[in-house]
């Protein structure tokens, strides 16, 4: 992580550490960084969107870069559409699964990918030596037509007829509300969708992707087998199929049944469960796994081109069709899988996972180098040697620290968690 960059753009509560201060000089380190052109920007839901896009378009354009105006759409359009209208890179506001009081900036360059780590050092750089003010300004448009440009191109990725397959869908009240009905209906889904309007306010507010239980009750009593919820800029999704909410590791090993795969590889995290190693084995497959975070993901799938990988947490990325995580065009995809022909759904395999929790504490990141935070990880790292995993890290989304055990013992994954809770807890 950089001094304002986390592992998805830079994020935070609104008003606090981000604000339109913030936001404004890192439109003049993007023009700073990229140069003149176009940029295409877009937005989610939230409440705060409007004003930081306004400071945005301000630095952008004081430093001789056009901004386009791309208006409420999922992440994965801006950087569809930053690909195909040769911009030198794209912005989306947002804060993806967060509440609706956080919003963020996620930064594309022209090849509709996130930036690399030293990429985002540069923009860094510049937001803190602000440049001059460019002689010529550079313009403020609107383009109106992303919407049916994102549509038309997820239906033509796609291209399947689903002959009446019924799904449910949860938009969270974000992004996804603008286009997901339309394109999952030109499929020819029977769909049903909770928390379509484009309401901020209650962005990822018990419901959406870190929610799922919400689209599982909704289909209670429904003759419908599978519903798909999306976060609040539709790059994240969460599946419940027959009643269950399915977990991450599971819907990528689904997805790959259906692909025809390069390298016969599937990338994942180390985060990505045992079992999802160990099935894909069985199918002659390889998982390689990255640090947490699709753009590491990415980075991989591009560098050798790979064309499917995800985390547990609900981005999946189907390369070259998307270069960042895409809810819609990942849930097409598993279902697609699935679909047997007519109305019907082939069973969902659901991998026999090795247990494995998570914490996720507040702290301050200076925690993660204390001397006795250090000696627990190293400790349980050799305890759990040939058995299981201890995966520690601080949050690049969230001021908390992130400590992940997986274990064949199960009895002993709580044991662990539990003395890491007590130190962060006694630490703060």
């Amino acid at each position: 992580m950089g001094k304002y960059f986390g592992t998805d753009g830079i994020r935070g509560k609104y008003g606090d550490n981000l604000d339109v201060g913030l936001s404004y000089k890192t439109g003049r380190a993007v023009a700073a960084f990229f140069g003149g052109g176009d940029c295409y920007i877009g937005r989610d839901t939230r409440v705060s969107g409007p004003d930081i896009e306004d400071a945005l378009v301000k630095g952008l354009t004081d430093g001789g870069v056009n901004a386009v105006l791309l208006g409420v759409l999922p992440t994965p359009a801006v950087a569809h559409i930053t690909i195909a209208h040769k911009a030198i890179c794209g912005i989306m506001i947002s804060a993806s699964h967060n509440p609706p009081e956080y919003n963020g900036i996620k930064i594309f360059d022209g090849f509709g990918v996130k930036l690399s780590e030293e990429q985002e050092g540069g923009i860094e750089y510049y937001i803190d030596n602000m440049p001059q003010t460019a002689d010529v300004k550079g313009k403020v448009s609107r383009y109106d037509d992303g919407r049916k440009e994102y549509i038309d191109y997820v239906v033509d990725c796609i291209d399947h007829d689903f002959e009446g397959v019924k799904v449910w869908l949860d938009c969270g009240y974000g992004a996804s509300g603008s286009v997901a009905r339309e394109i999952f209906s030109r499929l020819n889904c029977n769909v049903e969708v909770d928390n379509c309007s484009l309401r901020g306010e209650k962005i990822n507010a018990g419901c959406g992707a870190l929610h799922p239980e919400y689209v599982r009750n909704s289909m209670k009593g429904t003759d419908c087998r599978v519903g798909f919820s999306f976060d609040g800029d539709a790059d994240r999704l969460a599946v419940v199929c027959d009643g269950e909410i399915l977990d991450g590791d599971s819907v990528l090993y689904n997805m790959s049944r259906g692909m025809k795969l390069e390298g016969r590889v599937v990338v994942g995290t180390v985060l990505s469960n045992l079992a999802l190693e160990k099935k894909l084995e069985e199918d002659g497959l390889r998982l390689l796994r990255t640090a947490v975070g699709d753009k590491f993901i990415c980075e991989m799938m591009f560098r050798k081109h790979y064309n499917l990988g995800g985390e547990q947490s609900g981005h999946y990325i189907i390369y070259p069709a998307a270069t960042t995580g895409d809810g819609i065009m990942s849930a097409l995809t598993f279902l697609k899988t699935l679909h047997g022909g007519g109305s019907k759904l082939e069973k969902v395999i659901k991998l026999d996972l090795c247990p494995q929790k998570a914490i996720a504490e507040f702290a301050p990141p200076s925690i993660v180098y204390e001397k006795g935070f250090v000696e627990l990880v190293e400790k349980y790292t050799e305890q759990l040697r040939g058995i299981g995993r201890i995966i520690a890290r601080y949050s690049g989304t969230e001021p908390k620290v992130r400590v992940m055990v997986e274990c064949s013992r199960a009895e002993l994954v709580d044991v662990i968690l539990k003395e890491f809770k007590d130190y962060i807890g006694s630490s703060r």
